[in-house]
């Protein structure tokens, strides 16, 4: 039976009784003059060491296919070695080589630079830094999914062809096939965001979440976006921004505390991969669990960037702008670089479907901005007036044809509602120190490249 390496670090003392076990995976290390191999199967951070000795090994032939990054399956027997760093080794052993990399292979180096390592995404969990950072992925979005469990949310399917634009910023991915006919009685798109459909899905379930792939034809070419990301969309009945909020701030350091309880070898090996450019991670994130999310509103937000307007590129600052990157990051500064939410955006700024306040200038909303990255949430009380609601789609310049089932559910028995949205990639980068989003999605989409 195979036994996978995490499975032999956990459970060293009874499989060192067993005669032989066997272990597959691919060679990290390998030194011909000191006879030993270190083999990683991706269950682990952590190698095995294979050793070989010359007195009973009779595949010296086999020894000389053995390189860097090719895969092996090596049966022998496990002895502890409790004085040494590794806990155990596997010795007596039959080597199986199952498939050599070619010299081309072009992520020798242990620590090659992040730069070379995104040009071969279909490689890039071989290196130690992208097989922590999609287990970290992996840790991430099972939390996610286990807080909203908690809190007695239903996982929902929202569809990712639609004819909707839920944004109205008119950035889709329009769907067409090589048939004469169009395959849709009308235009399709790739889905912006599933809020729409949760939305309808909470009128009768309560409290929902849907957590999907997005799109956005956005040609950005900065290291926070993607064209293809995944999203979190909550969404809740009978709650008001407050609630709402809250349930962000809670669910943001679930995660964290998650992350920071299971998968604190994966943050010292992100901490201390470049050697000279150490990344103070888990301080930072234990820093966050304990901490007050400040509460403001884009009014004072606005006050307070006049006070350093001399300090930005953009430093027009005056009520009705939207907030630049360069704003938001300040924000989180100027409350001790903590997270923040701004809350009330002028009505011009936000979608369709944000519920007015009662100023009839702002809308009942918020951005849930972070150190360094910006905003990691958007959300809003949905807009539960009929007329209210068609007046402002029209608007944006919006088909209200194609949005006429949305309008419908105002008119038959709505009961007001609030969710927000959290960009996956966005947190992933938050948590792992990781500078360029790229890096935390297995194939990027972005402008003018694909190539997978």
């Amino acid at each position: 039976m195979l036994i996978s390496i995490r499975d032999i670090y956990q459970n060293p003392e009874e499989l060192s009784k067993l005669e032989k076990i066997k272990v597959s995976g691919w060679v990290k290390t390998f030194s011909h003059k000191k006879k030993f191999i270190k083999i990683n199967d991706g269950s682990t951070l952590d190698d095995l060491q294979i050793v070989i000795s010359q007195n009973n090994f009779f595949q010296a032939d086999l020894l000389k296919k053995i390189n860097f990054a090719s895969s092996l399956s090596v049966k022998g027997k496990l002895v502890l070695t409790s004085e040494r760093e590794q806990p155990c080794e596997l010795k007596e052993v039959e080597i199986e080589f199952v498939n050599s990399a070619e010299e081309s292979y072009p992520l020798q180096k242990q620590n090659i630079p992040l730069k070379t390592v995104r040009d071969y995404p279909h490689l890039r969990t071989k290196t130690y830094y992208f097989l922590t950072l999609f287990r970290l992925r992996h840790s991430i979005s099972k939390s996610i999914h286990d807080f909203f469990h908690q809190q007695g949310f239903y996982y929902v399917p929202t569809p990712i062809i639609t004819s909707n634009d839920t944004e109205g910023a008119g950035e889709t991915f329009n769907i067409t096939t090589d048939e004469e006919e169009p395959f849709f009685s009308k235009p399709v798109k790739l889905t912006v965001s599933g809020q729409l459909q949760a939305e309808a899905l909470a009128q009768g379930l309560g409290k929902v979440y849907t957590f999907s792939p997005c799109f956005r034809a956005e040609k950005s070419h900065t290291t926070r976006h993607l064209a293809e990301f995944w999203m979190v969309e909550p969404e809740m009945v009978f709650a008001d921004l407050g609630e709402i909020t809250d349930l962000a701030e809670k669910m943001v350091k679930y995660v964290i505390n998650y992350i920071l309880d299971n998968n604190g070898t994966e943050l010292k090996k992100i901490e201390n991969y470049d050697e000279e450019n150490k990344k103070e991670i888990i301080n930072e994130l234990k820093n966050i669990v304990i901490s007050e999310f400040e509460r403001i509103d884009y009014t004072r937000a606005i006050e307070i960037l006049k006070e350093k307007k001399e300090n930005f590129v953009f430093n027009d600052i005056k009520w009705g702008m939207d907030l630049q990157s360069e704003h938001e990051k300040y924000l989180c500064q100027h409350f001790d670089n903590s997270p923040i939410f701004i809350t009330d955006y002028p009505a011009g700024l936000k979608a369709f479907y944000m519920k007015n306040n009662p100023d009839e200038k702002t809308v009942a909303c918020f951005d849930l901005l972070f150190p360094e990255i910006g905003e990691l949430i958007g959300g809003s009380v949905r807009e539960d007036n009929y007329n209210i609601l068609q007046e402002k789609a029209r608007k944006t310049g919006l088909d209200i044809n194609n949005l006429s089932w949305y309008f419908d559910l105002r008119k038959y028995g709505y009961a007001p509602s609030a969710g927000f949205g959290l960009g996956l990639e966005r947190l992933i980068m938050f948590i792992s120190g990781t500078e360029n989003i790229r890096d935390t999605i297995a194939f990027p989409r972005l402008h003018s490249k694909l190539s997978y």
